[in-house]
């Protein structure tokens, strides 16, 4: 009987510590990721043009970027995309369509889904946003034209 108590917990405590490790492991992952953001937006308030850094976020597309919607010293918003610590492009933000309108441009082409996510990025050196809807058991990506609202790009995965 002893034996069985002693497997028992042996492996209960087993269980915690890789529930715990797991934990621990994702937790550094969220502060380091959150840090390099940190730091980017930091970098972008020594640029003598930006008076404040509204968002930032990271677009894994077919190149990676940093975007960051910034406030000028000129008092007019724009987005800067970040790529090995340059700004690539800058576009005015009244210049794009918002996430939500490329979105819904998404949703009316299925007619019905979920909007999973949109993201700002670059393809093709336009800017655009990469829209992905749930639908059923299928999912589709869209790549909108953020200036235009144009559909470049439409495809699903089952």
């Amino acid at each position: 009987m002893r034996k069985k108590n002693k497997w028992l917990k042996h492996g209960i405590l087993l269980i915690v510590v890789l529930i715990g490790s797991g934990m621990i492991l994702l937790s550094s992952y969220v502060l380091q990721y959150d840090k390099q953001l940190m730091a980017y937006q930091n970098s972008l308030t020594q640029l003598p043009e930006v008076s404040e850094v509204l968002e930032i976020s990271e677009y894994y597309g077919k190149d990676s970027y940093y975007v960051a919607k910034v406030l000028l010293t000129t008092d007019k918003e724009y987005y800067y995309f970040i790529k090995d610590n340059t700004v690539e492009y800058s576009y005015p933000v009244e210049e794009l369509i918002t996430g939500e309108q490329a979105a819904q441009k998404s949703l009316s082409i299925l007619g019905q889904g979920e909007i999973k996510h949109y993201y700002l990025g670059i393809y093709e050196e336009k800017p655009i946003y990469e829209v992905l809807i749930s639908l059923g058991n299928e999912e589709y990506y869209f790549i909108i034209d953020a200036k235009t609202s144009d559909v470049l790009l439409q495809y699903s995965l089952k």
